[in-house]
């Protein structure tokens, strides 16, 4: 049963395991969703769910390092 738990693909994250997937504190994520580098979760009666496809693609929006264009001090939004 455990190995079937593994194969089992995540489509969701809660707040603490988003954060822990991207590398950043729980409160950075709350920056990123209110300064839109991230998207809002869904929310099912009190759960908040990210919805792991959709991390993903806010997350191919970022800049990349050594992006010229990109500006590392002002607040950017997601274009999707």
């Amino acid at each position: 049963m455990t190995s079937d738990l593994r194969s089992v693909p995540r489509l969701g994250l809660n707040r603490a395991e988003l954060a822990l997937s991207i590398g950043v504190s729980v409160n950075t994520v709350d920056k990123m969703v209110e300064e839109g580098a991230l998207p809002p979760p869904r929310k099912w009666h009190t759960r908040k769910i990210w919805i792991v496809s959709e991390i993903e693609v806010a997350m191919l929006e970022w800049p990349q390092d050594g992006d010229q264009t990109a500006i590392d001090d002002e607040d950017w939004t997601m274009t999707a």
